[in-house]
């Protein structure tokens, strides 16, 4: 735990929760969310139902692959550095999904969304260690996680309603948007919560 923790938030404690739990939700909400536009999106860049598969495992792959990397990331640089840097990234392959003109590509951006998501999940997680007792933490955590599950619900319906009323690149050119709003709320809000004393090398 930073022995600075107190001043570094002096909001009430579950606003902290929501930003935490928006970072992780970024990840599941980036799958659910163009679900729904499977077959529009088969049909517009005439892939297969491997091909358009490939789009999900490619994400998954390296979202899982990242996960490997982002706590020692963010244990020797700081929580911020990579939250914002994952945001970043997320958010230009949101673009570039959008995009896209082939399953390819499609394919290529997916996987680098699916690098940049897993930051939010891991450092939110760190955030909470380092802002608060064990006992405490175990209560923020309840909170995130209870925030945390609106997202597998809502994802899909903004995913579906888009689809329908524009085309399957207002997914992702609404997930780029989200990106820039998430960037620019943990760039004003979130704290370096990482001390000095505590990186590792």
């Amino acid at each position: 735990m930073n022995p600075n923790a107190d001043q570094l938030w002096r909001a009430p404690r579950w606003m902290l929760a929501v930003l935490l739990a928006l970072l992780g939700m970024l990840g599941p909400f980036s799958i659910d969310t163009y679900i729904p536009a499977f077959t529009g999106i088969a049909r517009s860049l005439g892939a297969t139902p491997v091909e358009m598969q490939q789009t999900l495992s490619a994400y998954l792959f390296g979202f899982a692959f990242m996960n490997l990397f982002h706590g020692a990331l963010a244990d020797s640089f700081g929580r911020r550095p990579v939250v914002l840097w994952g945001i970043a990234i997320f958010t230009l392959a949101s673009a570039g999904c959008a995009l896209s003109q082939s399953i390819s590509q499609l394919v290529f951006f997916r996987a680098l969304q699916g690098l940049s998501t897993g930051a939010g999940i891991v450092v939110s997680r760190a955030v909470i260690r380092d802002m608060f007792p064990p006992a405490q933490a175990q209560k923020v955590m309840s909170q995130v996680t209870i925030y945390f599950g609106v997202a597998p619900a809502i994802a899909p319906i903004i995913g579906g309603w888009l689809f329908v009323h524009t085309n399957w690149h207002a997914i992702f050119w609404f997930l780029t948007g989200v990106g820039v709003l998430l960037w620019t709320a943990n760039y004003k809000l979130l704290p370096e919560t990482l001390h000095e004393s505590q990186r590792q090398p």
